[in-house]
């Protein structure tokens, strides 16, 4: 029987596939005042539970007690760690516990940071296949689903050489790479790890984001081989980006807070755990808050009704610094609502996008384009999908999000009245998504 205060969960079309909740981030520990951690996580957790239908899994996107962090001036003592996963798992977590789904769980810096944290890990959490690469047994690995391959990563195991969070997070992409061979018929593939590899809402420090030295190759991976998705965590907020076809989704928000201030280059956006539907067609999401509500919802391919995408030939560009492909305006407004143009001797890609109610446009870059040769580029714009919803492609090949420091994306009321097209250049495809 369905409770009356139910949350409508997003199911695969067509009959085939999975739904399954993904969140992280809760930082659970000792006592705090003004913290909250608890009651926000306890909260998500009255939220999962009203999912209809419930989840067919749970995925724990790392962080989920305080340990690293308890006392700075030494490294926590292993039954100190022992006795802070027993009251986790018996208090704030044991919701999730009783929930009678898998649970495919990884940790983050806060969980494992050093050879001693991963022992009492590995101690907590037995039942974790030990089928990653040598010396991350118990904390990378695999499970395969029917038609479904979920890739699980400690992107902070002390065999990559990263005892902590400082050294950003780090991956063995050729392991990755074999798993994702061995399963090439998976029609779904879903990699895990704690760390973004894209910067998200300006968390450009190294901390925050893989080590691009380890970030780069991965990526090449989970491109080659199609992957669906790749989950993390890490930042305090909600992010999908798409890079070369494949989306990262960032989901930070199962009850960690934190202010301006400090290391953390913004405020907590709002806690939250992602539902996420995978089909035949595609991926779908939506966000859900501490009441139920849903904030954001994503689908991938692009088939939302609020995206717009145009795409731009043109036999020769003009030797010009400042190219404008498209500008679309409304009446009495200073700027364009949407500017797409071609900008520099060496042109980059970039889009501006105006809100009337700021002060001015917003500024996305994207790849260098070459001007020696006909011109065949697609943008695309989609204000569901936030910061990450202005992509763009040069021929026929993958999406990739353009760059910006931005939290939200396109935010107007509605589209421009008036379209103007650049010189010399045809608007192939100009519609919705």
């Amino acid at each position: 029987m369905n409770r009356a205060d139910s949350v409508s969960a997003l199911m695969p079309r067509g009959g085939s596939g999975c739904q399954f909740v993904a969140y992280g981030d809760c930082c659970i520990g000792p006592p705090e005042p003004g913290r909250n951690h608890e009651q926000h996580l306890s909260a998500l957790h009255d939220v999962m539970g009203r999912l209809t239908p419930g989840p067919d899994f749970v995925c724990f996107l790392g962080d989920m007690i305080w340990g690293l962090q308890r006392d700075h001036s030494s490294s926590p003592h292993p039954d100190a760690l022992r006795a802070e996963w027993g009251c986790v798992l018996g208090g704030e977590m044991k919701p999730l516990m009783d929930m009678g789904v898998p649970v495919y769980r990884i940790a983050g810096n806060h969980d494992t940071f050093h050879a001693v944290s991963e022992d009492v890990w590995r101690e907590v959490f037995p039942e974790i296949p030990a089928n990653g690469p040598p010396g991350q047994e118990g904390l990378s690995y695999f499970v395969r689903k029917g038609e479904l391959l979920i890739v699980a990563l400690n992107v902070y195991a002390t065999t990559l050489g990263a005892p902590s969070t400082v050294y950003g997070g780090r991956a063995d992409h050729g392991w990755m790479d074999r798993v994702l061979t061995e399963h090439a018929d998976a029609a779904h593939k879903v990699v895990m790890g704690h760390t973004p590899v894209y910067p998200v809402n300006g968390y450009t420090a190294r901390i925050w984001t893989m080590s691009p030295e380890f970030g780069r190759p991965f990526w090449d991976v989970l491109a080659r081989h199609r992957v669906t998705a790749y989950l993390c965590s890490h930042v305090i907020a909600f992010d999908v980006q798409v890079h070369r076809g494949v989306l990262q989704m960032t989901s930070g928000g199962a009850g960690t807070s934190f202010g301006p201030g400090g290391c953390m280059p913004a405020p907590t956006e709002y806690h939250h755990l992602v539902q996420i539907a995978l089909d035949d067609q595609g991926l779908r999401c939506q966000t859900l808050d501490m009441e139920g509500h849903r904030r954001e919802s994503v689908a991938w391919p692009l088939t939302s009704g609020t995206a717009r995408i145009w795409r731009f030939r043109a036999e020769e560009v003009a030797p010009s610094p400042a190219r404008v492909l498209l500008e679309g305006r409304c009446e009495a407004e200073p700027f364009p609502r949407v500017r797409i143009s071609l900008d520099g001797w060496a042109p980059r890609l970039t889009v501006a996008l105006y809100d009337p109610r700021e002060r001015y446009p917003r500024v996305w870059t994207g790849p260098e384009v070459p001007i020696d040769q006909p011109l065949d580029v697609t943008v695309a714009v989609d204000p569901d999908m936030g910061p990450g919803g202005v992509l763009a492609r040069l021929g026929d090949g993958p999406f990739s999000s353009l760059r910006t420091a931005e939290a939200t994306g396109y935010t107007a009321d509605g589209w421009p009245d008036r379209w103007t097209d650049g010189h010399k250049v045809e608007v192939v495809e100009q519609g919705r998504a």
